[in-house]
């Protein structure tokens, strides 16, 4: 239901976007378009890890870690940019609910979602100093569990994300942004490195960032 809600979301951002962009008396050329690249610092608030290995569901909430995007995209249309985006988030699971009974890993697994997504934004009030961009895209990401005796495991699947961007500009070619999300994914099949089992795994929670943005 999350999946699919998120990716309604996104549809309804991106059919929002192609309608408005119908009325615009402008077109796109490669005389109006602009390129720019951006890289933010980032973290994650309450984002949930969710394990089922052979019937056996665990739950657990991921203790934030420090982590990077960067992106190359294009100003299409004063309202509208397209880009695309790599991204790092990583945090540490020390205690976990395992069909019901609390477990504790000492020391912390570590996990990490490397990602890429092709992303579109909404641009309000573009001709102004500061502006803010809703969007969202779709991409694929690969999740790696470290676990208590170092041993990693991994998996690859389908992401998604929605997000909001306030930017500002401080004079010349250089932008301030902050940017705060919802990312989430598919059930990833992550395998096991010391058994013949899979294990689906799905991530969701909130994300924050920031970082500048570069005009070309």
């Amino acid at each position: 239901m999350k999946i699919m809600g998120a990716i309604s979301t996104l549809a309804a951002l991106l059919f929002g976007i192609q309608a408005h962009a119908q009325t615009l008396t402008y077109s796109i050329s490669p005389e109006t378009i602009k390129g720019y690249a951006k890289v933010s610092l980032n973290t994650t608030f309450q984002l949930n890890l969710e394990e089922n290995e052979a019937g056996i569901i665990s739950t657990a909430e991921v203790d934030p870690g420090l982590g990077i995007s960067a992106a190359a995209g294009l100003e299409l249309l004063p309202e509208v940019d397209g880009e695309l985006e790599m991204s790092s988030y990583s945090g540490t699971v020390d205690y976990r609910t395992v069909a019901g009974v609390p477990v504790v890993s000492i020391p912390a697994d570590d996990v990490q979602l490397l990602s890429v997504f092709a992303n579109a934004y909404y641009k309000f009030r573009p001709a102004t100093n500061a502006r803010f961009k809703l969007g969202g895209g779709l991409g694929y990401g690969q999740y790696t569990l470290t676990d208590s005796t170092g041993m990693k495991h991994r998996g690859t699947g389908i992401v998604y994300q929605v997000k909001g961007e306030g930017e500002y500009d401080f004079g010349g070619n250089v932008t301030f942004l902050a940017e705060a999300g919802y990312i989430g994914s598919t059930d990833i099949d992550v395998d096991i490195a010391t058994s013949t089992t899979v294990r689906d795994t799905a991530l969701s929670g909130i994300t924050f960032g920031l970082g500048a943005k570069v005009k070309f």
